[in-house]
């Protein structure tokens, strides 16, 4: 019990808590000196944030792009003329091993390696924008190709794409690396919560995506934690971005006709 409440007093010196704290005290203050409407209006702020950060409303948003993709084994994936890893798992660093940083999504980068060692294809397409520290630019696929060679990948086996603003640009490169080398299938490895929208665009080159999805964020695949009754925490506000980014970014891609028409006949 006593952890618990120093728990909740720790929230409350995040900026979140003590944001949510101000407004509640706000919100009082104005309620007092009968200033109702602006009360009304800090306490639908608080409300919002309390429901963000407090509750499992984002949990179950962000849930819902990746349930479709739970449940799969990469050991039963087949076999594909090459392995397309999607960047944000990576950037540079002055003093992390091979200067490479890991991002949120560096589980992208353990199911790449992974499926390469099961011989699931014979070359590893490395996506991903550039990074610049110290003056020095470095594409983020020649972050990762390092940081795999010092696992025992073969340099030889990573490609790595030249720098790319988005999901588009990588499918761009791919489609003309697949024509030139004559692929036809790919793995795809992106975070479960964007696969939906890598997989159409991808698709929209004419290329066939088998999907191989990692970097689950919620209780579809991880260990839940029980929170109960809680001061709002950064937790949800991540989820609820995330799932935000996923379905804006799907309106944009399917406005600039970048998703494959079988995806937008489902909408």
């Amino acid at each position: 019990m006593r952890d618990a409440l120093l728990r909740q007093c720790l929230y409350l010196l995040d900026p979140i808590g003590f944001v949510w704290f101000c407004l509640l005290v706000l919100t009082a203050a104005l309620w007092r000196k009968r200033l109702r409407r602006f009360a009304c209006a800090t306490a639908i702020i608080a409300l919002f944030v309390t429901v963000v950060g407090s509750t499992s409303v984002p949990e179950k948003l962000l849930a819902s792009l990746e349930r479709p993709y739970a449940g799969g084994n990469p050991d039963a994936l087949p076999p594909a003329d090459a392995i397309v890893l999607l960047g944000g798992c990576a950037t540079s660093s002055r003093y992390e091993i091979s200067n490479a940083h890991l991002a949120s999504a560096g589980d992208r980068i353990v199911m790449a390696h992974a499926l390469f060692k099961m011989g699931k294809a014979p070359v590893l397409v490395l996506g991903g924008n550039v990074s610049k520290l110290d003056g020095v630019n470095r594409l983020e696929g020649e972050i990762v190709r390092d940081l795999l060679a010092r696992r025992g990948l073969s340099r030889d086996a990573s490609l790595p794409l030249a720098a790319n603003a988005d999901t588009h640009d990588e499918a761009l490169k791919v489609r003309a690396l697949a024509a030139e080398r004559g692929w036809r299938r790919i793995l795809l490895i992106t975070s479960a919560n964007h696969m939906r929208r890598a997989s159409a665009t991808f698709r929209a080159q004419g290329l066939e995506v088998i999907a191989a999805p990692c970097d689950f964020q919620t209780t579809v695949s991880t260990a839940g934690t029980r929170r109960g009754l809680s001061v709002p925490h950064y937790d949800g506000f991540i989820k609820a971005s995330t799932w935000l980014h996923e379905k804006v970014g799907w309106e944009v891609y399917r406005w600039r006709g970048w998703l494959a028409p079988e995806a937008n006949a489902g909408l």
